[in-house]
């Protein structure tokens, strides 16, 4: 455990130390014989025989983004310790966005998480993903040559937001908010609290040395990520600002995976970052029908 010791952090440490927050740091290294099972970024899915496989309204197949199995990561609190969560993403179409609605993030018409609480052997899973292969494509919507002009460069996401299929390692972490974070909220004994919403207005030298604090010993500067490195669990770190700000139902919204920009394996648009969030009540369900999906860039 990491202690604050910064003397103008004094009035905080009850708040700090109680906001820390266990995490499954994800590593990946690459792999080119990846099992059905395991947990992996790309490769082929986990899929029962019975399962259907995700895929969009025009009945595309949507894209393995992240598969993880519970049974090989460090056990978090409320999340499962075994079954296997899935990550789909459309790369499929015009102005796909890798699946995201940003008018409703809820929305998993362009992406799929989807969750097995029980986990068959390899060998009784389907094997045979052709009809991934030779997918109709989808026609392009017609726009007046202005709105082409202003949708230049925007034409969709075809490449997944991954260089190559990896496997994932995990090792434990924690890991504290950050003036990012719009659960951010921190009370001081005799002196303002600090939260998301004020922290523009609050003690400039106090929020220096709680950032300081904060990204002591950051994965990006371990690792090379560009915001905070990819996790389970854990907190939040953006490239833009909390999409769970503005509505006020989706503060209650936890992180459930973060999958960050680094320079060997991943890359979201310009050194962004994708995030899953869910509601407490429906990880502890194990529901992911309802899960947040966002992802921004520079």
């Amino acid at each position: 455990m990491r202690v604050p010791d910064h003397p103008l952090l004094a009035p905080y440490k009850a708040a700090i130390l109680a906001a820390e927050k266990p995490t499954a740091e994800i590593i990946l290294e690459p792999c080119s014989n990846l099992t059905l099972s395991q947990s992996k970024i790309g490769g082929l899915p986990y899929l029962p025989p019975d399962a259907e496989y995700p895929r969009n309204p025009y009945r595309q197949p949507l894209t393995l983004l992240a598969q993880i199995n519970f049974a090989e990561m460090p056990p978090l609190p409320d999340f499962p310790t075994s079954g296997i969560l899935q990550w789909f993403i459309n790369l499929h179409g015009f102005f796909n966005c890798w699946g995201l609605d940003s008018k409703n993030p809820l929305n998993q018409d362009g992406f799929r998480v989807l969750y097995y609480p029980e986990v068959l052997q390899d060998d009784a899973l389907v094997q045979d993903f052709s009809f991934l292969e030779n997918v109709p494509p989808v026609p392009p919507p017609k726009r007046s040559l202005w709105r082409r002009i202003k949708d230049w460069g925007m034409e969709g996401e075809n490449h997944p937001p991954f260089v190559h299929p990896c496997a994932i390692r995990f090792q434990s972490g924690s890991q504290f908010p950050s003036f990012q974070d719009c659960t951010l909220h921190l009370r001081g004994e005799g002196v303002p609290d600090i939260t998301y919403d004020n922290y523009e207005h609050d003690d400039e030298a106090v929020c220096d040395a709680y950032t300081e604090f904060v990204f002591a010993e950051s994965a990006a500067d371990k690792h090379g990520y560009y915001n905070g490195g990819h996790r389970i669990g854990g907190y939040p770190e953006f490239t833009q600002e909390d999409p769970r700000a503005p509505v006020p139902a989706f503060r209650e919204y936890v992180q459930l995976m973060q999958l960050d920009s680094d320079d060997k394996h991943t890359m979201w648009g310009d050194a962004g970052v994708g995030h899953l969030f869910i509601h407490p009540d429906d990880l502890r369900r194990r529901d992911f029908s309802r899960v947040m999906y966002s992802w921004d860039c520079c």
